[in-house]
């Protein structure tokens, strides 16, 4: 018995008393048991090497039962039933056969093992000097040695593997970059290992990468650059594959935009290859800043105001009212706008190359005014009255808007007042109705309701009254107070006893000074003194309220001013004064119980037209010649 079957024959006694239980005995030969069937007899390079196996060994095992024999943890059979498969050891070198039954993934029974070792099948590998690796300048002689006796080296310098038929070994040199491989062969053995070397005029500098491993960026295009020396080509990839002569050759800075694993690597006929150079860079996506909206919580009025911005600039932003997320076909925001109602406000924004922000969100909430009732919700009013019974908000079919501020349910000897403010001149319309007592004699002395103008009653109502519509001119600058006022009286009401506002509307003017010629004479007031004689102006003007001349009442500047003054610069004139062509024309309305309020004056007087004096000074009825300066709308 040579040394290999006393090895083997050692390993397969060493495994058959923990395997006989379950497998029966293992050996040399063909008994149903062994897993390993060695052939008996010198090994030679031709001899083949025969392992059975068989899915029966093991209970469990099925039809569709696959056998797997592995040599050194590499499968080289995986099959079902029984049989034999070829196996023939290349080299010197410890073996270990398993073999194991497998139903699908799943193993069934254990596992078969056997260990021998190998020797004598093929001789050392030869030894090349120098070593691989070794750079030189012009040449380098290279050589080779065998310690196996009968041995011949076979050698290319090429980097193809050396056979019998490649030229024997002899000293020679190389002259420029040379991989160097080299066998033994010996009659009787197998060929033994590939010896290899590798020799070149220098070593490529191995590339740099300009962004280092790790590198985070958070926007596209980005760039990246490789710096390397002046020999050999280098090239690159971009998917952590190692580059190849076949990869694509560097040429200078590129961008990329997503995460990539950059590997470089420098190739040269002459020289080493370099090293390989490796970059992970890692794209981190930035987020859009989150919108600021800019709005008031509450507000009054017809509306307010919102505002978006973003700190990203030049990022899109889109918007909605109604609570929804805004998406990409959601309002796209151009600058501050408004909103007329409550509302839940959501935001975003967008900008390519940037992940989107995430959503803003404000509620704003409008707050009820009289202002809303009343039509007109920027203008400001408020409302008070008899044991704080102030007009109220009321549903209204019949009203201009659907909806009307209502008077306060007040009793006998009670008011109750809905007031505002206007600034400068302009023209007031408003709706109002009732559902009360009605004065027949027109005094307006039981329940009704009225308008003042900064005190001064300018219309009044009363009745079972629809709608009506009312407009006023207001003149004068500065600010004007306004009320709606409904009273009542001492006895029993009809009706609702109640008076309906709404329909406001102010339509603000600026004021214009009209000055009459000047000096006008009294012959202006000619038509209304004629009872005191032709031409008596002096007895005219100097007539006194309620003064009696010739049996009649001489009231002539109450016919031709409100008050009771002439000198009052607030007086209310009863007479309407129109510039036609430049020139002052005066319509009469001597109706002292009028409301309406036309015009404010002043009168300037003098006694004569010789005097320099200037007309600087409110005058009185006494002067004979004066001017009048009318504040028109």
């Amino acid at each position: 018995m040579n040394r290999l079957t006393k090895i083997i024959c050692g390993f397969v006694v060493a495994i058959v008393a923990s395997l006989s239980a379950q497998c029966g005995t293992l050996c040399s030969g063909e008994s149903a048991a062994t897993i390993i069937d060695l052939t008996v007899g010198t090994r030679t390079a031709v001899l083949p090497e025969h392992i059975r196996y068989s899915t029966e060994w093991v209970d469990g095992a099925t039809e569709d039962s696959v056998a797997v024999v592995e040599v050194n943890g590499e499968a080289i059979s995986s099959v079902s039933g029984t049989g034999f498969v070829d196996w023939t050891p290349r080299t010197n070198a410890v073996y270990v056969l398993t073999h194991k039954v497998l139903n699908g993934e799943e193993q069934v029974g254990e596992t078969l093992t056997a260990t021998f070792l190998v020797e004598g099948l093929a001789p050392e590998a030869p030894v090349i000097t120098p070593e691989s690796g070794t750079t030189f300048s012009n040449s380098l002689t290279v050589s080779m040695t065998c310690p196996t006796e009968g041995a011949t080296i076979h050698y290319t310098t090429d980097g193809s593997e050396p056979t019998a038929e490649s030229p024997t070994y002899k000293k020679f040199r190389v002259y420029g970059k040379t991989t160097v491989k080299a066998i033994v062969i010996k009659d009787g053995l197998l060929s033994s290992e590939t010896a290899t070397a590798e020799y070149a005029l220098g070593r490529c500098e191995n590339p740099v990468i300009s962004l280092e491993d790790g590198s985070e960026f958070s926007h596209s295009n980005h760039a990246v650059s490789i710096d390397w020396g002046e020999d050999g080509v280098l090239r690159y990839t971009l998917d952590g594959s190692d580059p190849t002569k076949e990869s694509p050759v560097y040429e200078g800075p590129f961008y990329f935009s997503e995460s990539v694993v950059l590997k470089a690597k420098v190739f040269s006929d002459d020289f080493f290859d370099s090293e390989v150079a490796t970059s992970s860079l890692t794209r981190v996506w930035e987020s859009v800043a989150t919108p600021q909206i800019d709005v008031a919580e509450t507000f009054m009025g017809s509306k307010t105001m919102v505002a978006i911005t973003c700190g990203t600039e030049g990022a899109l932003v889109r918007y909605t009212l109604n609570g929804n997320d805004p998406n990409s076909h959601s309002t796209k925001y151009t600058g501050p706008f408004y909103v007329t109602d409550s509302c839940t406000i959501k935001a975003y924004a967008v900008m390519n190359d940037y992940l989107n922000s995430a959503v803003a969100e404000r509620s704003v909430e409008k707050i009820w005014t009289i202002g809303d009732s009343m039509g007109d919700p920027d203008h400001s009013f408020s409302t008070e009255g008899s044991r704080n019974l102030g007009w109220t908000s009321i549903v209204d079919a019949t009203a201009p808007n659907g909806v009307a501020m209502k008077s306060g349910e007040i009793t006998h000897y009670e008011a109750t007042v809905l007031a505002t403010t206007v600034e400068g001149a302009g023209r007031l319309t408003f709706s109002w109705r009732t559902s009360c007592e009605e004065d027949p004699d027109g005094l307006y002395e039981w329940d009704h309701v009225e308008f003042a103008v900064d005190g001064v009653v300018v219309r009044q109502l009363d009745g079972e009254k629809a709608w009506q519509t009312e407009t006023v001119d207001i003149v004068g600058e500065g600010e004007h107070n306004l009320e709606w006022r409904y009273r009542k009286d001492d006895v029993e009401g009809e009706g609702d006893d109640a008076a309906w506002v709404a329909g406001y509307e102010w339509t603000g003017v600026p004021s214009e000074t009209k000055t009459t010629p000047v000096p006008v004479p009294y012959v202006w007031l000619e038509p209304y003194v004629a009872e005191f004689g032709s031409g008596d102006y002096e007895a005219a003007a100097n007539a006194l309220s309620g003064k009696v001349q010739g049996g009649k009442s001489t009231k002539v500047w109450e016919e031709f001013v409100a008050g009771t003054d002439p000198t009052n610069e607030t007086s209310v004139l009863t007479a309407k004064i129109d510039i036609q062509d430049g020139v002052p024309v005066v319509t009469w309305e001597p109706n002292l119980n009028t409301n309406s309020i036309e015009r404010l004056y002043k009168v300037y007087g003098k006694e004569t037209l010789s005097s320099t004096e200037e007309w600087t000074y409110p005058t009185n009825s006494l002067h004979r010649f004066f001017k009048v300066t009318v504040e028109m709308p």
